[in-house]
């Protein structure tokens, strides 16, 4: 089956329920106390097209699962009608943020940002669980917001259970990710990178299906951006040749940007995420 289509995902989401008895969401999973042996997290970055992601809640809702939809807040994402109804099928919706890419590396000009609009988000569905956007034409690391909030004591009174990519020891969970449309853990991926001991030789769909079936790691995060996810052949096509522009831009990227780094002085931790 083609990967990257609709069907090719309905089939990985059928064979996770089979190997997998608990899916959870990202804010079930900060509220588990103690956290389940065994479980799957499906996670969604919505980067644009946001009516992909429609079509993709409304899959798994027909499958029984419910999974977290992290949309950006830009106009061509922030669809309040489209997050109302992700929301309403069972799923949660979380704030994918990159208010330090917005204001040039500006950390107390980004920390208002993030507030204010994370309250944007809070006046159409609840939000408990926020992830930052990798941004990989973008200088600034966008964790760093996160890390500068917490030490100002700004984070907790947000009423946020956690930080999908901060708050999360991958030490022991496979972390597989479509970034740069390949499972390939390393091929394409400039910020998407956890720090795991577990590793996969997974590099295609086939694998992927193959690994879930008949090899699952007991802990499994598997990470989507349902623009890439196509219903029919044009839209596979026009995707899959966007993303190839995307994966040479990126390597140009990876070979000509300086560090990372922001205005305020806070030196970049060892990354763990997107």
């Amino acid at each position: 089956m083609r990967d990257f289509t609709l069907a090719a995902y309905r089939g990985y989401v059928e064979a996770i329920k089979e190997r997998y008895p608990t899916i959870l969401r990202f804010d079930e999973y900060f509220l588990a106390d103690p956290k389940p042996a065994s479980f799957c997290l499906l996670k969604h970055d919505v980067d644009r097209r946001p009516r992909h992601a429609l079509r993709m809640a409304l899959l798994e809702r027909d499958l029984d699962v419910r999974s977290t939809y992290y949309f950006r807040a830009k106009p061509h994402t922030f669809i309040p009608e489209v997050m109302r109804q992700i929301h309403s099928l069972g799923h949660e919706i979380g704030y994918h943020y990159e208010s330090l890419s917005d204001t040039g590396g500006d950390l107390n000009a980004a920390s208002s940002a993030f507030a204010e609009t994370l309250q944007k988000f809070r006046d159409i569905v609840p939000v408990r669980t926020v992830a930052f956007h990798g941004r990989p034409l973008s200088r600034y690391d966008n964790r760093l917001l996160v890390r500068r909030l917490r030490q100002q004591g700004a984070f907790e009174p947000m009423d946020l259970l956690g930080d999908a990519n901060e708050d999360i020891d991958y030490a022991d969970i496979l972390y597989l990710s479509d970034t740069g449309r390949t499972w390939d853990s390393e091929k394409h991926k400039l910020r998407d990178r956890v720090n795991s001991r577990v590793q996969a030789n997974i590099l295609t769909g086939d694998d992927l299906l193959t690994h879930i079936r008949y090899h699952p790691h007991p802990r499994l995060i598997l990470l989507t951006h349902p623009e890439r996810w196509s219903h029919n052949p044009l839209d596979w096509i026009i995707q899959a040749l966007k993303d190839g522009m995307t994966n040479l831009t990126k390597a140009l990227v990876r070979n000509f940007r300086p560090a990372e780094n922001a205005k305020s002085g806070i030196s970049r931790a060892t990354p763990t995420s997107r």
